[in-house]
């Protein structure tokens, strides 16, 4: 949308805006835009109605407030619209505050409020099924290599989406917010962590948001970093997992995790000519191939196959 639009939008909801200005446009095809009104800020976010609502963000941002959990407040809903109206918490990010310095800290306080998240109960959320899994899985050949790449997935592929589909299905399952990383957790100035972008919270394995914290999209993959994390999040869980059965879920649910966005952020470009996070499939693909166990034939695959294909098409782009 354009500015003047958001701004229109804002003034039926009685919030006055002199400027609009854009912050990202997500995946889904959320617009979220920071309104300016004097020295007073806020964040709205758009999502075309015919499309989808903010129902569900609305009533889990209210179930984190009253538990503790720290989250955006939802100052104005209106569904007509498409639009919340929500507290604007800044622009500080994990992916832009963390440094070598800071890392360890920023990722322990990530990981108490993961466990905080896990452990709510009675949420009205849904549960990840079988088909659901196999089919995000599936994105990784159907959409990233045959229509992005335009290779064929030989089958070793195939092997290793059959694999992770059992592992994940078999590790534990708790609630999960399904995109758990550093762009949508947010960092006050005292350095408390905020979690945004929570819409999609269902009961699913844990290994999905270990791996979104802890298997970064913006840096290689750091197996020392992540066995340290991991093992505070042992110490603080409700689980009874010991290192290696943890560490295995955040591995299956990491592989999971970067085959399933390589395929999702590829159909964005086919479908809709959205390149803005073609930049991240390298790094994607670079950690994914690191987390596969050294000797499976997937992984030959892809640094002979799938690497060159990756570097060739992003070229042509």
């Amino acid at each position: 949308m354009k500015e003047l639009e958001i701004i229109g939008l804002a003034a039926q909801c009685d919030y006055k805006a002199e400027r609009a200005i854009a912050l990202k446009l997500e995946a889904s095809g959320r617009e979220y835009w920071r309104l300016i009104d004097g020295s007073k800020t806020f964040i709205l976010c758009f999502l075309n109605p015919q499309t989808g609502n903010h129902e569900q963000f609305c009533y889990l941002s209210n179930m984190f407030i009253l538990n503790n959990i720290k989250a955006s407040k939802i100052l104005v809903h209106n569904s007509k619209l498409g639009i919340t109206i929500q507290e604007d918490l800044g622009d500080n990010d994990l992916l832009e505050v963390v440094n070598y310095s800071n890392r360890l800290d920023m990722t322990v306080r990530s990981l108490e409020m993961l466990v905080k998240i896990q452990e709510l109960n009675d949420l009205k959320i849904h549960r990840l099924k079988y088909e659901d899994l196999k089919n995000q899985i599936a994105l990784f050949s159907d959409i990233f290599l045959k229509q992005f790449l335009q290779i064929e997935p030989d089958n070793s592929i195939l092997d290793l989406s059959n694999v992770v589909l059992e592992n994940v299905q078999e590790q534990p399952w708790l609630n999960c917010h399904f995109d758990y990383e550093r762009r949508n957790l947010i960092a006050s100035m005292d350095n408390d962590v905020h979690v945004i972008d929570f819409q999609d919270l269902c009961v699913g394995p844990i290994g999905i948001d270990l791996a979104g914290i802890l298997l970064d999209h913006y840096e290689p993959y750091d197996e020392v970093f992540v066995k340290e994390c991991l093992t505070f999040y042992q110490s603080k869980s409700i689980l009874s997992i010991n290192n290696a059965e943890l560490f295995e879920s955040f591995r299956w649910g990491g592989i999971q995790r970067n085959m399933r966005i390589l395929g999702t952020l590829s159909r964005l470009y086919i479908d809709q000519d959205r390149s803005f996070r073609l930049t991240d499939l390298p790094m994607i693909l670079e950690n994914l191939i690191s987390i596969i166990p050294n000797n499976w034939n997937c992984r030959n695959y892809m640094i002979n196959v799938i690497k060159p294909s990756l570097e060739k098409r992003l070229a042509s782009i």
